[in-house]
């Protein structure tokens, strides 16, 4: 008796989950979105070493990194594209940054911009949907502000000292804006150290004590906040609600966070009347 023909099913690929880098973050988010989001990060040192790291492993399309500094001995302890090499050839930070990003993943685009914030160009700020602000002085700080709100595009600004970080999210132009959130100290800050001309005479600001852990931490918290805008700005646009898989970023506040106490804050922010960049 003859056995009936075996039948063939032909497999053309197998699927096995952990092949996929992003799979599980695809179970909270689209991740064809993230994987189109073009981003500006402003300074690549401790903190925007942080923000481009997590940039990258969620696998943004583009990130540009903006920095005129160099890469020194007390940069190694906390930024962690940065090698001893670097610091002996006092290479440009957002040179070491774009040549060992992609060791991390080689799908994102890393685009160093060596220079001043002031002269970014036009044609990036065209091409970039979200900016994460990671300088270490009011000055800086307050031209990406400008920048981001002229050009309309949603702002994450982050800062930390000691045990100490902040972030804050601008959404022009409902919300309030960066220099809507310093005080009148740090204004006279800045003034103290730009001349009658305008001229920035010392860009670097103070040496500020820095630890690894706050930058992770802030720097963690800012990407969270870029995903929220990136995922939901479109439906907060057209019926006022934010997404609900990833959350509201929080627009119009400031997160004040202390490892030392562990203890978080987070506070409203209103426009001032007397806003250069926002004011009513």
């Amino acid at each position: 008796m003859k056995r009936a023909p075996r039948s063939h099913t032909r497999v053309f690929e197998v699927f096995r989950m952990d092949d996929d880098r992003y799979e599980r973050q695809k179970r909270l988010w689209d991740q064809r979105k993230i994987s189109s989001l073009r981003v500006l990060v402003g300074g690549a040192g401790a903190l925007g070493n942080e923000v481009v790291k997590n940039l990258v492993q969620i696998g943004v399309k583009r990130v540009y990194v903006v920095d005129f500094d160099k890469v020194v001995p007390s940069n190694l302890n906390r930024c962690l594209f940065f090698r001893r090499s670097d610091a002996s050839k006092r290479a440009r930070k957002v040179d070491a940054v774009a040549k060992r990003a992609p060791d991390l993943n080689p799908d994102v685009e890393v685009i160093p911009v060596f220079g001043d914030i002031k002269e970014l160009s036009e044609e990036v700020l065209r091409d970039v949907d979200i900016s994460l602000g990671a300088f270490d002085n009011v000055f800086a700080r307050l031209v990406l502000n400008l920048s981001c709100y002229t050009h309309n595009i949603p702002l994450v600004d982050g800062g930390m000292e000691g045990t100490y970080g902040m972030v804050q999210v601008v959404l022009p132009p409902d919300s309030p804006c960066v220099e809507c959130g310093m005080t009148d100290r740090d204004l006279e800050n800045m003034w103290e150290r730009v001349s009658c001309s305008g001229d920035v005479v010392v860009e670097e600001g103070p040496k500020l004590p820095y630890i690894p852990m706050t930058g992770a931490l802030i720097g963690a918290v800012q990407v969270m906040e870029a995903v929220k805008i990136a995922l939901g700005l479109e439906s907060y646009r057209s019926s006022g609600r934010w997404n609900d898989s990833v959350g509201a970023p929080m627009v119009g506040k400031s997160l004040l966070i202390d490892l030392k106490t562990n203890l978080c804050y987070t506070y409203e922010l209103h426009k001032r009347a007397d806003c250069n960049v926002c004011g009513i």
